[in-house]
């Protein structure tokens, strides 16, 4: 009996990102039934050398556990011993049913096969399918007893639940004690939420399939006809066993509210002298829901609202990253002169549309200049959450004589992933001539333009020159996706 899978089951099988599995999809090489992977397709894409390797899976992981907050990753590995308990009880239920629909198959091709030796034609297309009975049975019968996908299927949905969301067709794994909104933001996807503490009901959604158990008590009281059609606060229960849920999830900038949030100041760094790098923190009841290459409205001390691009994933919870350039505005000034730890700071938003296309199956490159990288660095760590892309590139274009100011944390992501690259680039913003040779050179690495999605982030002179070139090379204009510096502060 055939065995489907989605596509971040089937990659979390096989030891690959889900842009692995996109991309021999796209080339006809994995074929799909809806969306979903066959499992023996997957052997045959996969064999058992490569399953066997999984560092690019675990250099994907830290990256993830990177791009969250300490709160979030501090949980235990394991569910619960009732949630194992319920599992295992689950699967074994399953495996007795295989057990007894394998075992009536076999008996009744064996008795097939005797009946037909029982005939004793001899004509050609007789003995032709009684022989393609007896290899096909003997094939079964020389099947391991195990297969390496089958066993760490079965463990994997030990140790996890899968989530499957509609209407979006999203899915994600809920591990160890997280709720199933805490997993699906760490997945990077866009869930509806508020306080995320069971207090707001923002995070409501419909349980469609599977089991859930609460792991903490709302403060909101769900109304009686919302309980009676399924409606849970994903804030507060967990999965037991693979659950499908319906929430609306934010795809664009239009399906997010407009929100004030006061937060506090938890870090300042000063990264060289033209940036200043502030991290705030929002209350536990009063986050900031946006998408990742969004900008919002920042005012501190007595300065005047000013849109700063958000350098953070949307995964790291509570945590805002703001890169604020020393421009002469009344907020640079303040933050480089005035501003403290433990500062209030109000933040209005979000807005923008330079968000990634999650659907898309191409690899992504990014290309920033200097402090275009915060909307930038927003896109890629949410990339690496979704596991969005096989491959993903940043050329970071840079004033000459210092690196960018983020250099060693860039130097990172390609040391712990092999499907990332980073190229610096110092260049004189005036100079057209230093820009088409960073692009000579982006085309040389990247022959196949029309095979890749391009995300700018730069001055308006140089977003319009960069943009003009690679459409006259290729570059479909839906690829394509420019932010210019004065469109975020």
């Amino acid at each position: 009996m055939a065995r489907y899978l989605t596509l971040s089951r089937a990659a979390r099988l096989a030891g690959v990102k889900r842009g692995a599995l996109q991309t021999k999809i796209s080339q006809g090489e994995l074929p799909t039934f809806e969306g979903m992977i066959e499992l023996g397709d997957l052997l045959r894409a996969y064999p058992e050398t490569e399953v066997d390797d999984t560092t690019e899976l675990q250099r994907v992981d830290r990256i993830k556990m990177k791009a969250v907050p300490r709160t979030m990753r501090d949980r235990g590995a394991l569910p619960d011993i009732d949630t194992l308990h319920s599992r295992l009880e689950q699967l074994s239920r399953e495996l007795a049913r295989s057990r007894t629909e394998a075992a009536g198959l076999r008996d009744l091709f064996g008795e097939l096969q005797q009946r037909l030796e029982g005939l004793g034609r001899t004509d050609p297309a007789f003995v032709g399918l009684k022989g393609w009975l007896g290899e096909g049975l003997g094939r079964i019968a020389a099947l391991a007893p195990t297969d390496e996908l089958v066993v760490r299927d079965s463990l994997l949905r030990v140790m996890t639940a899968h989530v499957f969301v509609y209407p979006s067709g999203h899915d994600y794994f809920v591990e160890g004690s997280d709720n199933i909104l805490e997993a699906g933001l760490r997945a990077g996807l866009a869930l509806p939420y508020g306080c995320s503490d069971g207090s707001c009901g923002g995070c409501k959604a419909r349980l469609l399939a599977g089991k859930v158990k609460p792991v903490r008590a709302p403060r909101y009281t769900m109304p009686p006809g919302e309980q009676r059609e399924g409606m849970l606060l994903l804030c507060c229960h967990t999965a037991v066993s693979d659950v499908e849920i319906e929430a609306i999830e934010a795809l664009s900038g239009a399906d997010l509210p407009r929100q004030e949030v006061e937060a506090r100041v938890s870090r300042i760094s000063r990264p060289n002298e033209r940036i200043v790098v502030v991290d705030l923190k929002t209350p536990p009841d009063d986050r900031l829901r946006f998408l990742a290459g969004q900008y919002v409205l920042v005012r501190a001390g007595d300065s005047q609202p000013q849109a700063l691009a958000i350098a953070s994933c949307p995964c790291d919870d509570r945590q805002l990253q703001f890169h604020i350039a020393r421009d002469g505005s009344p907020l640079a000034e303040y933050a480089w002169a005035t501003m403290t730890l433990a500062d209030r700071v109000q933040v209005q938003g979000p807005a923008g549309d330079f968000i990634l296309d999650t659907d898309s199956p191409r690899s992504l490159v990014f290309i920033a200049w200097d402090e275009g990288f915060a909307p930038i660095k927003s896109l890629v760590e949410n990339a690496f959450a979704l596991d969005a892309a096989e491959h993903v590139h940043l050329y970071w274009l840079h004033p000459p004589g210092e690196p960018p100011y983020m250099h060693n944390l860039c130097r990172s992501w390609q040391d712990a992933l092999d499907g990332f690259s980073y190229t610096p680039w110092g260049m004189d913003a005036a100079d057209p001539a230093a820009l088409d040779e960073v692009l000579n050179g982006l085309v040389e690495a990247h022959p196949d333009l029309a095979g890749q999605d391009f995300y700018l982030c730069a001055p308006p002179a140089l977003t319009a020159r960069a943009r003009a070139y690679l459409q006259a090379r290729g570059v479909p204009r839906d690829q394509l996706r420019a932010q210019s510096l004065t469109a975020a502060g």
